[in-house]
């Protein structure tokens, strides 16, 4: 089985501080792959390992991000594509999708897993264009998948328990939280990483985005409420409209 895999390089959310003044987010200049994604590459590799085929890895943006790539070589995949932007953030999940799928459509597969979000801006979005772009069916929310043949069965994530869907191969998936485990790269990985094919392919990017990201903002802090107990009810009721009153919440 030919399993594609999107991963994001994204800046450890771990390490992220904000800055009191401002407001604004402290970015650390450590980066990772995004960590749906690291479950989409621990499920490929599962897959092959039970099933046989070759798992390549598909990563959008400029020369540094291929030390995500890098670490999914080192994981296991066995072959990694570098699609070149100079500025991914310039571009809107539809077409940062073109460019992906432009390079995805070139190589015949058989199923593509992607990470449900990424860590950064979490829009949940290059997925569900690149389904339609490749005309694939998409399942998302992912929490388990096996295969019947060419048939593709998951168990996903919904609002009020488990749902189990099935849809013949090629399809897109996109992994979550508890799919899996992901692996650690071996010392043996790492140093096999090193001898594995890494490719480099320009973009074909076109048009202006239509969709512009501001910049990100910590929210505003909320003012404490306040606890009434062991007063009788009237003068709990008067100190709640006078709190109300105070913090300018009454009409």
């Amino acid at each position: 089985m030919n399993i594609v895999v999107l991963v994001k390089q994204v800046p450890d959310m771990n390490a992220v501080r904000i800055d009191k003044g401002t407001g604004q987010p402290i970015l650390s200049d450590q980066r990772v792959i995004s960590s749906y994604d690291e479950y989409a590459v621990e499920e490929a590799l599962r897959i092959k390992e039970r099933e046989g085929g070759d798992v390549t890895v598909i990563c959008a943006g400029p020369a540094k991000v291929k030390d995500a790539l890098t670490r999914a070589l080192a994981m296991g995949a066995d072959r990694a594509i570098l699609v070149a932007i100079d500025d991914p953030d310039g571009l809107d999940t539809l077409g940062l999708a073109r460019a992906l799928a432009d390079q995805i459509a070139t190589a015949p597969f058989d199923l593509v897993i992607a990470g449900q979000n990424s860590d950064d801006y979490e829009s949940g979005q290059v997925g569900p264009h690149l389904a339609e772009l490749l005309d694939l069916p998409l399942v998302s929310s992912i929490k388990e998948l096996t295969f019947e043949g060419t048939t593709l069965v998951a168990k996903r994530d919904v609002e009020d328990g488990t749902q189990t869907v099935a849809t013949e191969l090629p399809a897109l998936v996109m992994a979550i939280t508890g799919l899996n485990e992901p692996r650690y790269p071996s010392l043996k990985g790492i140093m096999a990483a090193k001898k594995k094919p890494l490719e480099t392919v320009t973009a074909a990017v076109s048009g202006p985005a239509r969709l512009a990201w501001t910049a990100p903002v910590a929210p505003e802090r909320q003012v404490a409420g306040v606890l009434v107990q062991d007063v009788p009810a009237g003068e709990a009721a008067d100190r709640l409209v006078s709190w109300l009153g105070e913090h300018k919440l009454l009409p």
